[in-house]
């Protein structure tokens, strides 16, 4: 299970009085059409849910309907009125496909913050409706009387008569009263907005089980770090240093005896410890190559496209860094994106008997989306045991930084990997930290 990282809209401007008008307008249509529909598919589906079950049939579309209708209101709230909307973090499956898209969305419904989203909906709709219908009430009696005015002159109501002039100002008194109408309604559903989906503290409460869980994929990134050191180190560096140390002792017992067989071993060693020198740089360069933190992530992932067995298209569009609309990238960040391209290269190199492979690199104000993929045999999966736990160490280290890691691998058609890093989370000033490395295998 991953989770999103929270994000808080803020508004861009001031925004027109007309289109807070516009939306009462807009409330009052819904009121007489949507607004029943929603409550007969909901109480319909809900009395029909003893018979075995087949309120279902009503409920589930209903219930998607108000998922997308919360994010429309949410929206609504920051483009028309300008609140600022907390956008609460949500576990995400860490299934892929149907099966991870029906489970988020069963993720959405136990969340405080989308039925108070469908009551906010609801709510919204009744009381613009309500104001639209006296709007729309004090506009025709300003229009009846108006006509009446101009071409019946004084009306009769009763034993009372209205002479033109009493005609003219209930006209002009219901015009400004209809007008009045419609600015209260937008300040109404202003502030329904303000209070039902503006943030609360369930969203404190969301955000602190999505670091909860980002802790966790950092911990678990680092448990697999570790794991991969020790089996370099143990696997690779110390056979060669044992052999080196075997090399340079039988040297030492014959260099008086045979001079020329000390040599040779002499020379045996020099190569073995400049063999070890090299094991030693792949392994630096595993948990954080120079070139990355000298040259950028940029440059760090051409290097790696260079390296690359295969063919490999390269596509990185970070931006300037004089934008002020896009977040800076910190050391994280750049190291995430470059061990999930290598470890993606690694795994295409050694498994999928691909021909080609496509990188994509992208930032937004949002996040940095790194997208690899392949036309090779496919069938890649995330394993949490065994020798192949590549992709797991790096869903893994994609949650640590609050992100999302997607493997989708058909069988006979390729793989494409996707990662996606949230930085409106990130660290005004961050501190370097010492980045994590993905498994060497899949």
């Amino acid at each position: 299970m991953e989770t999103t990282s929270p994000r808080r809209t803020a508004p861009a401007g001031p925004r027109l009085a007309p289109a807070a008008l516009a939306s009462v307008v807009v409330g009052g249509l819904l009121l007489c059409t949507w607004f029943w529909i929603s409550l007969a598919l909901f109480g319909i589906g809900l009395s029909s849910l003893p018979a075995l079950g087949s309120g279902l049939l009503l409920l589930v579309p209903w219930l998607l309907a108000m998922q997308l209708a919360v994010r429309v209101e949410r929206r609504r709230a920051v483009a028309i009125h300008g609140l600022s909307v907390i956008l609460p973090a949500r576990r995400r499956s860490r299934r892929h496909g149907v099966a991870g898209w029906l489970q988020n969305r069963w993720f959405e419904l136990g969340t405080g913050a989308f039925w108070r989203g469908v009551l906010h909906h609801h709510l919204a709709i009744l009381v613009s409706g309500l104001f639209f219908l006296a709007f729309a009430a004090l506009l025709w009696v300003s229009w009846t009387s108006t006509g009446l005015a101009l071409s019946h002159g004084p009306v009769e109501l009763g034993s009372l008569t209205v002479s033109r002039g009493g005609l003219a100002a209930i006209a002009a008194v219901s015009l400004v009263l209809s007008a009045a109408m419609l600015v209260l309604g937008a300040l109404a559903d202003r502030g329904l907005s303000r209070g039902l989906i503006s943030g609360s503290e369930d969203e404190l409460r969301e955000q602190v089980a999505e670091l909860a869980e980002r802790r966790q994929g950092a911990v678990d990134a680092a448990a697999q770090e570790r794991l991969r050191i020790e089996r370099d180190l143990h696997d690779g560096v110390q056979p060669r240093l044992v052999n080196l140390a075997m090399t340079l002792g039988l040297a030492r017992s014959t260099i008086r005896t045979d001079p020329e067989r000390a040599e040779r071993l002499v020379a045996e060693a020099h190569a073995e410890a400049k063999s070890a020198m090299t094991d030693l740089r792949q392994l630096a360069r595993g948990i954080h190559p120079a070139v990355l933190t000298d040259r950028g992530l940029d440059a760090a992932l051409s290097a790696l496209a260079a390296r690359s067995r295969i063919p490999v298209d390269l596509e990185v569009a970070l931006g300037s860094s004089q934008d002020r609309d896009l977040p800076p990238l910190d050391r994280e960040h750049e190291a995430v994106a470059y061990f999930v391209v290598a470890e993606a290269l690694t795994n295409v190199a050694r498994h999928a008997g691909a021909s080609r492979a496509a990188v994509t690199v992208t930032r937004d104000p949002e996040a940095l989306r790194v997208r690899v993929e392949d036309d090779g045999r496919g069938g890649a999966r995330v394993h949490r045991d065994g020798p192949s736990t590549g992709l797991a160490g790096l869903t893994d280290r994609v949650r640590a930084t609050g992100g999302v890691l997607t493997v989708a691998s058909p069988p006979d058609v390729g793989t494409v990997l996707e990662a996606t890093l949230p930085l409106r989370g990130t660290a005004l000033h961050p501190r370097p930290a010492l980045p994590r490395t993905p498994q060497e295998t899949r």
